[in-house]
């Protein structure tokens, strides 16, 4: 039970990917009401964002066009879909896409917004954390 509490808080967002797992499953687990909503948000009590995978990668084509993909991974379960390589798919999808996001995503796509404004170029250069942050990044590459 206590892992299952952590799991949401300590993973804000998860990426499910075109893989398919013919045991459990015959579409890929992005595409899957099984895996995002039975396994990952039932049993596993997940509740951070969803997003799909790439649905421009070869993996996505087995669900169909880029609406059939996009409805397919929000059907699952997704909360957001994402067209990283075809910027032309995007604005297809866009202009096709008839869904209306229910309020338990909209609510966890919501807690992924910063809680505080960024801080300006001479205040981060002055935080402590972000010094040792650039210490170590200095230690790895030059080691």
């Amino acid at each position: 039970p206590a892992a299952r509490t952590c799991l949401g808080t300590m993973l804000p967002a998860v990426m499910p990917a075109h893989v398919i797992y013919p045991k459990v499953d015959r579409h890929p687990a992005g595409f899957s009401r099984r895996w995002v909503t039975d396994i990952l948000r039932g049993r596993l009590n997940y509740d951070g964002v969803v997003f799909s995978d790439d649905l421009t990668m070869e993996g996505a084509s087995v669900a169909g066009d880029i609406l059939a993909r996009a409805e397919a991974a929000l059907g699952a379960g997704c909360d957001m879909v994402l067209v990283c390589n075809r910027p032309d798919l995007a604005d297809e999808l866009l202009g096709r896409l008839q869904f209306e996001l229910p309020a338990e995503s909209v609510a966890r796509i919501r807690r992924l917004m910063p809680a505080f404004a960024a801080p300006d170029w001479d205040s981060l250069q002055a935080d402590a954390r972000y010094q040792h942050a650039r210490r170590l990044q200095s230690e790895i590459l030059s080691g």
